[in-house]
């Protein structure tokens, strides 16, 4: 319900994800400008009229909102289209019944000066409940244009993008164990941790898989969540020399590890990929699952999930 509401806010002030891809198509992207030029100068601009617009929303000062607006500008977002000032004001306004203490923040990435009364702006807005809250940031894509002395948004294009971010996976930090106890891998044990480093950016997961009768394999795997491409990425190194690389994908009830690399013995192949799926059962349990395993394009059994528990 929380992540609803603030789409509803990022929407209503026609600034949410996403650049459209025809942003800085034409006639190239946008190139950097040397120092002290224009586009530094319109960039500052740009970030001071963001600046002014956030906190004019954190304040709920409507009359302030509405002078960034043009008189017919339009909203375009996922099928929502709204036109006029007064209507996008509104609708603005009324999402604060649902956060009314809702806070923004905006950071400028880029500027792209069309002409002398027209630029494209494009960074990320930040939204938060309240002060204890936590962000949520996207990315927008908005047209300004000059009217007297005062920048308006005159169009805002809307894309919406999943949110990135490593708090929902703070529960796994601990100690955890698994054995198979049927199958193919009956016997096989796996051991390890999962802590929080540089202040929350990395999840790092160290794990050694041990059999009977064949030397111990041990593997660190790093979560990172990309805020910019809203991902979250993960990289996996083994003592093989083995390793793999993807994405971290949930549909809201497991974790999907979508993964390739190259296995540590070139006699398996050159080029692996799989899916290691981590159902939660409950805050001191899980199942994780390697699937939709492929060495080289052929493509091999799923193995038997592994049920991992907490340990003291």
């Amino acid at each position: 319900m929380r992540a609803f509401i603030f789409r509803v806010l990022l929407t209503a002030v026609g600034l949410l994800p996403g650049l459209q891809p025809g942003f800085g198509q034409e006639g190239g992207a946008p190139t950097a400008a040397p120092k002290g030029s224009l586009n530094d100068a319109m960039m500052a601009k740009m970030q001071a009229e963001a600046n002014a617009y956030a906190e004019a929303f954190s304040k709920k000062d409507f009359e302030t909102l509405g002078k960034h607006w043009t008189t017919q500008a339009e909203l375009n977002e996922a099928g929502r289209f709204l036109q006029g000032r007064a209507n996008i004001v509104n609708f603005i306004r009324s999402t604060f019944v649902r956060a009314p203490k809702a806070q923004m923040e905006i950071k400028v990435d880029r500027v792209r000066v069309l002409g002398e009364e027209t630029v494209r702006v494009a960074g990320v807005i930040r939204v938060r409940e309240n002060a204890d809250a936590r962000w949520f940031s996207s990315k927008f894509e908005s047209l300004r244009v000059k009217e007297g002395n005062d920048w308006q948004i005159a169009s805002s294009t809307v894309v919406a993008v999943p949110e990135a971010s490593l708090e929902d996976l703070g529960w796994l930090v601990g100690k955890w164990k698994a054995e198979a106890t049927e199958g193919e891998d009956k016997g096989l044990v796996v051991e390890g941790g999962i802590q929080k480093m540089l202040e929350g950016q990395l999840l790092v997961v160290h794990l050694k898989r041990q059999r009977k009768d064949a030397p111990a394999v041990e593997s660190i795997q790093i979560l990172h969540a990309d805020r910019h491409d809203a991902a979250i990425r993960t990289w996996i190194f083994e003592s093989t020399g083995g390793r793999a690389e993807g994405v971290l994908e949930s549909d809201g009830h497991t974790l999907n590890s979508v993964l390739l690399g190259q296995p540590g013995n070139p006699e398996i192949g050159n080029r692996v990929g799989s899916v290691h799926v981590l159902t939660p059962i409950s805050k001191d349990e899980f199942l994780w699952q390697p699937i939709e395993r492929v060495i080289d394009g052929v493509r091999l059994p799923d193995q038997k999930p592994l049920h991992f528990k907490r340990q003291k």
